[in-house]
């Protein structure tokens, strides 16, 4: 029996320490395409890193970090809408997700070591089954389920219960009072 329709995000921190190949593909990809749009959006300023760029040119947010974006559209496409670093608990199942944010928290022309993003991956509606601990039961196309761990960076960000086709609720015809009533009147 299913608790609750919900939804996950999981967010990744990508930063120069990653050493997975599609984060570091990610790193690469997201910083020299920074240093191109840099060029553009400081007007020829001594603007080299994303704070100060915020600063001097309000409108640069969400601006560059959307051009800067599409630099991983195909690393992202490539994922066939599978989570990286995210499967059940036997390392089987990928986790799907159906969309996913970019932002860039921080970076600098020069110097690859500033260069901070994050990429926020969010699932599809799941079916929460049971929590085990620290792992959550879920479906995705029932009665298939999975066991998925608990970690920093995941996250329920919607929470729907299941209705149940009996109320939880006595109605009132059926309430011991009205019991009460009906055995007191006859």
């Amino acid at each position: 029996m299913s608790k609750a329709t919900i939804r996950l995000a999981f967010r990744q921190i990508i930063d120069q320490t990653i050493t997975t190949p599609f984060g570091q593909n990610i790193f690469h990809a997201t910083w020299s395409e920074f240093r191109i749009q840099q060029q553009s959006f400081s007007k020829g300023q001594p603007l080299f890193t994303w704070a100060e760029i915020k600063e001097a040119f309000p409108k640069s947010n969400p601006a560059l970090p959307f051009k800067v974006s599409f630099s991983i559209a195909g690393l992202i496409n490539d994922l066939n809408h599978q989570i990286p670093g995210l499967q059940d608990s036997l390392g089987l199942q990928a986790i799907p997700f159906a969309h996913h944010r970019f932002e860039l928290l921080s970076s600098h022309a020069a110097d690859a070591a500033q260069h901070r993003i994050s990429l926020t991956y969010f699932s599809p509606e799941m079916t929460l089954c049971e929590i085990i601990g620290e792992k959550l039961l879920l479906s995705i196309t029932p009665p298939q389920s999975f066991l998925l761990q608990l970690q920093p960076g995941l996250s329920i960000i919607s929470y729907e219960p299941t209705t149940t086709a009996r109320s939880s609720s006595p109605s009132p015809e059926n309430s011991p009072l009205a019991a009460t009533l009906l055995t007191s009147s006859l």
